[in-house]
């Protein structure tokens, strides 16, 4: 057990920081999605896709402010060697997180698919994503097993830090991979038009895309580096937390960017 205790700023103080930008992001979020369906007049499918991501979202905001108010208020008083650093809200972001993110993914792996043509990279996209699905509900079952055993603070990266790195791990590399490819595959298809000031369009459709999706492998790999080397706090935790919200508003700030250009396609060709 730790020498100190949940009320200290490497526990409440960090997770309190991670909920704080969650719900910052989340009112991005909120706004892509209400231009999203203000503006894009997709298939029900696609739609769906969105609904759900929103609700999850929600849900996982919602989670997140619970978990605060019961290590602030709930345990209130309780002397702070005796509180747990862990709650069953708490434990609900791992449910949540690999929902949206396993979602986001999915997409941009199918968009990988349709944008190539190519059937073995697509494979590879989706056997990531799978292998990344599966580590994150495997760390939801632990997080749920581990509330009871919280007064070890650290039990659940103690115990489980090398399921945690390994999850995180196969979404950095899934998300460069996927980066990679579609900027490639971007850069191939207004290449192929020839279209006039259709390098600029590409190079900025290429940017966008690489740059939201090494945002997320980013903070992949910078969790996994907190988490091993400061394995007794939960800063990596706290950006753990804000993950789910970089992945939504990467996806909604793509789909609503289509019908500006398209217009600006049109626009190109004169018509």
């Amino acid at each position: 057990m730790t020498a100190y205790g949940v009320d200290s700023p490497a526990i409440l103080g960090a997770l309190e920081i991670g909920v704080f930008l969650n719900l910052v992001i989340f009112g991005v979020v909120a706004f892509q999605g209400r231009l999203y369906f203000q503006n894009c007049p997709d298939k029900v499918g696609l739609k769906l896709l969105v609904g759900s991501i929103l609700f999850f979202e929600l849900c996982h905001s919602v989670a997140s402010c619970h978990a605060i108010y019961f290590l602030t208020v709930t345990l209130a008083g309780i002397p702070e060697q005796q509180k747990l650093a862990n709650s069953y809200s708490l434990a609900l972001l791992f449910v949540f997180e690999p929902l949206v993110t396993g979602l986001v993914q999915g997409f941009f792996a199918c968009r990988v698919w349709l944008l190539s043509g190519r059937t073995h990279i697509s494979l590879i996209c989706w056997g990531l994503c799978l292998l990344r699905f599966v580590g994150g509900v495997a760390m939801a079952v632990e997080a749920f097993l581990n509330v009871p055993l919280e007064l070890d603070y650290f039990h659940l990266q103690d115990a489980y830090g090398w399921l945690i790195t390994s999850t995180l791990t196969f979404n950095a590399v899934l998300d460069v991979l996927m980066a990679v490819s579609l900027g490639f595959y971007i850069r191939q298809l207004y290449t192929s038009y020839d279209l006039p000031r259709s390098e600029e369009l590409m190079h900025r459709r290429a940017a966008f895309t690489i740059q939201t999706r090494l945002i997320t492998s980013l903070t992949s790999i910078v969790i996994v580096i907190f988490l091993q080397s400061m394995k007794h706090n939960l800063i990596w935790l706290a950006l753990y937390i804000v993950l789910p919200k970089l992945y939504s508003n990467s996806l909604l700030v793509s789909l609503s960017a289509r019908p500006r250009n398209r217009n600006t396609v049109r626009a190109l060709l004169g018509y």
